[in-house]
């Protein structure tokens, strides 16, 4: 009888270990424990295991968006290598990113908006240096993102819970429909 290699193995098998291998929790998630380890080695082995593994390292996983230049230089935690090809950025389709709201940041709405419409998550992670020292005046960066599948708008957001939920449901919101804009009163 042939021994059976990686390759035969049902591709739902394979996933499985794919899966195991290459994703690792949202950021948001909390762990006890820290993130586990992932094994992107495994895209080397073959061109079939690449093409069957590439789409789910970049697809599945959350990715960190830099804080001023946002989806040019991702990176999938903090001590990991920043991403730089743009056709593996163009693969990224869930990103976390942290804001701070008592500084200016180096973005623009129209960049905001172009580098987070119509991607699948978006997490928006809020502080500040002195708590109830500044308004939600950076996030109002964000109110161009438009088809984003989850958005998730949390930390030093307990001044304006309003802001927030309309800032949320906005970015879920399907692209080119009208949305009333948020009104201060609404808090």
């Amino acid at each position: 009888m042939p021994s059976l290699g990686f390759l035969d193995l049902p591709g739902e098998i394979r996933n499985q270990i794919y899966q195991q291998l290459l994703i690792i929790p949202s950021i948001s998630t909390p762990r006890l424990l820290g993130d586990a380890g992932i094994y992107p080695q495994i895209l080397s082995t073959c061109r079939k295991v690449h093409k069957e593994t590439q789409q789910m390292l970049y697809g599945c996983n959350t990715f960190l968006a830099h804080h001023n230049l946002l989806v040019d230089l991702p990176r999938l935690r903090m001590y990991y290598d920043v991403i730089s090809n743009p056709a593996l950025i163009a693969l990224i389709t869930r990103y976390h990113i942290r804001i701070r709201l008592d500084c200016d940041p180096n973005f623009s709405v129209a960049k905001a908006t172009d580098a987070f419409t119509g991607k699948e998550e978006l997490t928006i992670e809020v502080f500040q240096a002195q708590f109830g020292s500044s308004d939600y005046k950076v996030l109002k960066l964000f109110e161009g993102v438009r088809g984003v599948g989850r958005a998730s708008v949390y930390g030093s957001v307990s001044g304006f819970p309003g802001y927030v939920e309309w800032l949320q449901n906005s970015m879920m919101t399907i692209e080119g429909e009208t949305i009333e804009p948020f009104e201060r009163g609404e808090e």
